[in-house]
């Protein structure tokens, strides 16, 4: 049984949209199935992380990690690739790097030092598990891009039948048989 051809469209275009929305891409190329699947996961487990934290977990600082690594946000670097979801928080970032004040009514923009320290007591292990959460949907969406640029996984046809055929020795050995005794 050979598998229908899936149609990859624009491979580079999938995987920017699958970047951009978990999932969009895959919806893109006619793979709804799974578009859905990823949306639902990997967005999922990110606002699930985010709602842990009341939405103060993600966001970015625009600091060198050598001469004040305390103050850089490692985890936003897994957070980015959830795409649009996390993308406020760099334009947050870039903002008050640049001395602005936040817009869009300061989604994802960098909390006090008050609020943060305020956060820990009041949920406890809940605003790590948020983080953890967020930036694992990001990591999870770095495969899904993946697999939207580069498509479905299978086996050709032609290795298939021989694999079956013959033993891995005689495929090696250009399908050749010994015969006589041991």
């Amino acid at each position: 049984m050979s598998q229908p051809p899936i149609s990859m469209r624009n491979p580079l275009k999938a995987a920017f949209l699958a970047w951009l929305v978990p999932g969009l891409g895959h919806y893109y190329q006619g793979r709804k199935g799974k578009a859905f699947l990823y949306a639902f996961c990997i967005l999922g487990l990110y606002f699930f992380g985010l709602l842990m934290g009341e939405g103060k977990i993600v966001y970015w600082r625009w600091v060198n990690p050598f001469q004040n690594p305390e103050k850089f946000c490692v985890h936003y670097l897994g957070q980015f690739f959830v795409g649009l979801a996390a993308l406020p928080a760099l334009i947050q970032g870039t903002l008050q790097h640049y001395g602005y004040g936040p817009i869009f009514g300061g989604i994802l923009a960098e909390p006090s030092q008050i609020v943060l320290n305020g956060l820990h007591p009041r949920l406890g292990k809940l605003v790590e598990i948020g983080t953890i959460y967020t930036t694992v949907a990001g990591l999870l969406n770095i495969l899904a891009v993946y697999d939207a640029y580069e498509g479905p996984a299978y086996q050709d046809e032609e290795e298939e039948s021989l694999s079956r055929e013959s033993p891995p020795a005689l495929v090696a050995a250009g399908g050749l048989k010994a015969e006589g005794s041991a």
